[in-house]
C-alpha cells in the first residue's frame, strides 16, 4: 500500500508484524544487464511531494544531489530537473498559469496539459535515453516493539505511554525514483523510506505535526540512496 491518510487510529496488539524486504532486483521492468546500455543519459523531473507535505525547497534539492551523485558514480549522465522546470515555467506562462483565477486553487486539468507537453518538449529538445520522477508520498510501515521498519530503514516509533505490545501498521513517507522509456513505459521503480509521519500515544496513532517533517538531513539523504542503490 503506497498511500494512506494521516487518521487517528486506535491500536491493536499484535505478537509481531510481518516484514517484508524489498528485491532490488525486482525494482526494474526490464532486463537489469542491460538497462545501463538503454538509459546511458537520464533526464531528472522537478522532485515532487504528495500536497500534505508542503515541500521545501531546500528538501528537493537534497534530494536531487543524492540521487544524482549515485547515478554519475554508477557512470550515467544526467539531465538536471532543472531543464525540465525551464520548460514547464515557459509553457505556464504561455497558458496564463495554472491556478483558477474564481478559487485561487490549482487547475489539475491544465497543470496536467502543461506537464505533458512539457514533457513532449523536453524529448524534442534534447537528447536522452529516459526520464526519471522523484516523489516523496506517504506509505505504511509495520511495527511492533516501538520500532517500525519499511523501505528499507528502520525508526522508533514515538510514544507517550505505557506500551502493551502495541504493534500493526503505521503511516510513513518514502523516497520514489522511477525511470520511463519515451513511450513513459516504467522501466525502474524502487523506494527508500524517509520517516515516521505518527506517533503512540496511549492505545492511538496521532499524526506527528507537519512542523516536524523533514528536519532529520540524514534521513533524507539516506532515502534518497536506497531509491536509486539497485541501479
Amino acid at each position: 500500500m503506497r498511500i494512506a491518510r494521516l487518521l487517528i487510529i486506535p491500536l491493536v496488539l499484535l505478537l509481531a508484524p510481518s516484514i517484508f524486504a524489498a528485491d532490488k532486483d525486482q525494482a526494474f521492468t526490464t532486463d537489469k544487464r542491460d538497462f545501463k546500455k538503454r538509459f546511458a543519459t537520464i533526464a531528472l523531473s522537478p522532485v515532487d511531494a504528495d500536497p500534505l507535505f508542503n515541500m521545501p525547497d531546500s528538501v528537493a534539492k537534497i534530494v536531487e544531489e543524492e540521487i544524482t551523485k549515485r547515478l554519475q558514480r554508477r557512470g550515467y549522465n544526467v539531465l538536471p530537473s532543472s531543464v525540465l522546470a525551464g520548460i514547464r515555467s515557459t509553457m505556464e506562462a504561455q497558458v496564463g498559469g495554472t491556478t483558477n483565477a474564481e478559487t485561487g486553487e490549482t487547475d489539475a486539468a491544465r497543470l496536467q496539459a502543461v506537464r505533458s507537453h512539457a514533457l513532449r518538449e523536453l524529448w524534442l529538445q534534447h537528447q536522452f535515453d529516459g526520464v526519471a520522477t522523484i516523489r516523496i508520498s506517504t506509505t505504511t510501515a509495520q511495527f511492533a516493539k516501538s520500532k517500525a521498519e519499511w523501505d528499507g530503514v528502520t525508526q522508533k516509533v514515538e510514544s507517550e505511554g505505557r506500551d502493551k505490545g502495541y504493534g500493526g501498521g503505521i503511516v510513513a513517507s518514502s523516497i520514489s525514483f522511477a525511470v520511463f522509456d519515451e513511450a513513459m513505459r516504467v522501466q525502474y521503480v524502487y523506494y527508500g523510506g524517509l520517516e515516521l509521519l505518527q506517533m503512540r500515544v496511549e492505545a492511538q496513532l496521532l499524526p506527528v505535526p507537519a512542523d516536524q517533517y523533514f528536519l532529520d538531513e540524514k534521513r533524507i539523504r539516506k532515502a534518497a540512496q536506497i531509491a536509486v542503490s539497485p541501479i
